[in-house]
């Protein structure tokens, strides 16, 4: 009797670079909000409002959402992949209203000494970004070179709250969040020779943010968004 050889399906280095670029954003949530957050119970945590625990649970929603595509991805699931896919359409617009909403939640509370300007800026740049990234990822998705690299590049986007509560310097900070779309340059050289041009608008991007945010946070404008939010 004949017999068929079965190959098993070939592994790609996308397949183990971007489920690991997955993981690391997990890890780097896990261990920034784990003395708040996830050891203190997540939902029993001691948070400033509902608000604060819907925004928490969303988010990182996201972020298990994103280690599961991209593992089923790896497993050569992709009907399933476009399946759960779904529910990006549900989060990505959940996680800008309420990235803007706990915006405002924290400027009502803090003192108006503490000039929460550069915060406030520099978180809402980054929603956008994301938001940015994510929807051109969408639009995207039959092209599965820039569909994969624009998810994991926004996610990198939005990492800067976690890495901020390790209470590292502001140049370690700011250094890991801009290294991060680095490890995907150096795999683009590494793999394609070249730089995929996704790739170079997520760098561009996170640079400007990086760039501005303080000089772009002194502008007399934020000043009376401040003062606006605060009287609403």
């Amino acid at each position: 009797m004949a017999t068929m050889a079965i190959r098993a399906p070939r592994v790609r280095s996308d397949d183990i670079f971007f489920p690991a670029m997955a993981l690391l954003t997990l890890v780097i949530v896990l261990t920034g909000f784990a003395k708040t957050y996830f050891l203190a119970g997540m939902m029993f945590a001691k948070l400033p409002n509902a608000l604060v625990h819907i925004h928490g649970a969303v988010f990182i929603s996201w972020i298990l959402l994103l280690v599961v595509q991209t593992s089923l991805v790896a497993a050569h699931k992709v009907k399933w992949h476009r399946k759960l896919g779904v529910l990006s359409l549900i989060l990505i617009p959940s996680m800008l209203i309420l990235g803007v909403l706990t915006l405002f939640d924290f400027v009502r509370r803090v003192s108006p000494d503490e000039h929460p300007e550069a915060l406030f800026v520099g978180d809402l740049e980054t929603i956008i970004l994301f938001v940015f990234l994510t929807t051109w990822a969408l639009l995207a998705r039959r092209d599965a070179a820039s569909h994969k690299r624009l998810m994991i590049l926004a996610t990198m986007a939005i990492m800067g709250p976690a890495i901020a509560r390790w209470n590292v310097s502001i140049p370690i900070t700011l250094g890991t969040i801009f290294g991060l779309p680095l490890l995907v340059l150096a795999y683009d050289l590494w793999t394609l020779k070249r730089v995929h041009r996704t790739t170079i608008v997520a760098i561009a991007l996170t640079a400007a943010w990086t760039f501005t945010v303080l000089p772009f946070s002194n502008l007399p404008f934020w000043h009376h968004t401040i003062e606006w939010i605060r009287r609403t």
